[in-house]
């Protein structure tokens, strides 16, 4: 039982030394993932806020293009190919709206995974300080 222990022993001290050494490039290699997805984040955010800019500058601007075409005393001069293409403009509006949602679900998703990789993060320093503490504390008892 006692041969047991101390192999137990032995063996943890030997993770413990191949962790501490590896523990420095864990956590410069974690460090470098969140700042990549820190940096894909923002470009996500970015790239959400102009195409929702887009989407309602079309629409305005389509809007008031219509509303001046078929308002005014213009609408003898459209033909009819030009008319039906004034009629499919909202169908240019509602592509561009699918195109939001579809960048911002995708901004939103890389948003939760950034959190979720910063904590795992956190919980792996916590891990070690906990291993470290541990450590600490066993020369103590013995």
């Amino acid at each position: 039982m006692a041969r047991e222990k101390d192999i137990k022993e032995e063996l943890l001290k030997q993770l413990d030394q191949d962790s501490a050494g590896s523990a420095e490039t864990d956590k410069d290699s974690a460090r470098k993932i969140i700042e990549d997805y820190q940096v894909q984040a923002k470009r996500l955010k970015l790239l959400t806020i102009l195409s929702w800019a887009i989407t309602v500058f079309y629409f305005l601007a389509m809007h008031s293009l219509k509303e001046f075409l078929l308002e005014g005393n213009l609408r003898s001069l459209l033909t009819e190919n030009e008319f039906l293409l004034i009629s499919y403009m909202d169908m240019g509006t509602k592509v561009l709206v699918v195109i939001s949602v579809l960048v911002t679900y995708l901004c939103y998703c890389k948003s939760k995974a950034l959190t979720m990789i910063q904590i795992c993060a956190r919980l792996a320093n916590i891990e070690e300080h906990l291993k470290r503490m541990s450590q600490e504390e066993t020369p103590c008892k013995s």
